[in-house]
């Protein structure tokens, strides 16, 4: 029946340039959270039916593991890391091997910075080069025009991610690493988040949304059919007939009731994909906050 409703994935473990694919009809369940800040995204991914000498190799060899997951013959990529740790055991009559993954593996662990740059390099070419070192594309979200530039020279010898933290602090930005890239998002002077210069994700009952979604005060959780290529830094909007209300103050005098019922644009804050090929769950939960006066449209270089 999945096969039949299109879900399809690949999951591919590597050492090196070997690899092991594996793609339906075995059963896999996962839980991949991506979030807009430093930590980057976690996996949980479980693989069922492999025999114990495949078991006994992965563990003993396989430290890279990437998963692409959606419909259709091209699955998205949503996860592209390391292995930190894997379990074996049984669930019923199947044995299992569950892997728990990150994308800050060995790789960017070890990355490390020892370079001078010379007076009056701009900060964003710093940043960029820093980022370059943890060995992903990188991708700029929002206007980075205003930073100075430094004036006397800098000099950095350390790992590379301690750098990107210490200047995430100092110029105003949080970054991620993504399934396929390195994000690098600017805090406004609001303290909001820059957003792509992309159209937003319509969610609505007509192209995948699983139930109502939740409604916050100032924000939203959404769950829709797995939809890769939504991450932080986008835009969705809500197109919903019936909502839920998630906070305490519903009731409150000063709560002004929302002329468009909880629908309309969303600033994406993280994400969630989780699926179980034979099992009920094959979707995308988006946590989201409100576009607000705060929270202007985006101006045409973001």
């Amino acid at each position: 029946m999945p096969r039949l409703l299109g879900r399809n994935y690949r999951l591919t473990l590597k050492d090196g340039d070997d690899a092991l694919v594996y793609e339906p009809p075995m059963q896999i369940r996962f839980s991949v959270n991506v979030l807009a800040g430093n930590s980057g995204s976690l996996a949980e991914i479980t693989l069922y039916g492999t025999s114990p000498g495949t078991r006994e190799a992965i563990y003993s060899k396989f430290d890279g593991i990437s998963l692409a997951a959606g419909y259709g013959e091209k699955p998205g990529m949503i996860f592209r890391g390391n292995i930190i740790n894997l379990e074996t055991g049984r669930d019923g009559v199947d044995t299992y091997i569950k892997f728990y993954a990150r994308p800050t593996g060995e790789a960017q662990a070890s990355a490390f910075v020892s370079k001078s740059w010379g007076a009056n390099t701009p900060q964003i070419d710093i940043i960029r080069e820093v980022a370059e070192s943890l060995l992903l594309p990188v991708e700029f979200i929002g206007d980075f025009s205003d930073l100075p530039r430094a004036l006397k020279g800098r000099s950095m010898c350390r790992a590379s991610i301690d750098c990107m933290n210490e200047m995430a602090e100092l110029h105003g930005f949080v970054w991620y690493l993504g399934a396929n890239r390195l994000t690098i998002i600017r805090k406004r002077p609001d303290g909001t988040l820059a957003r792509r210069n992309a159209p937003p994700h319509v969610i609505s009952a007509d192209n995948g949304m699983v139930g109502s979604p939740q409604i916050m005060v100032n924000g939203v959780t959404v769950k829709t059919k797995l939809t890769p290529n939504i991450a932080p830094g986008d835009d969705i909007d809500i197109q919903a007939k019936t909502r839920n209300f998630a906070f305490d103050k519903v009731y409150y005098n000063e709560m002004k009731r929302d002329p468009a019922g909880g629908n309309g644009v969303y600033y994406v804050l993280g994400v969630n994909h989780e699926g179980d090929f034979y099992g009920d769950t094959w979707d995308t939960s988006v946590e989201g906050i409100r576009q607000t006066a705060a929270t202007p449209a985006l101006a045409a270089n973001e």
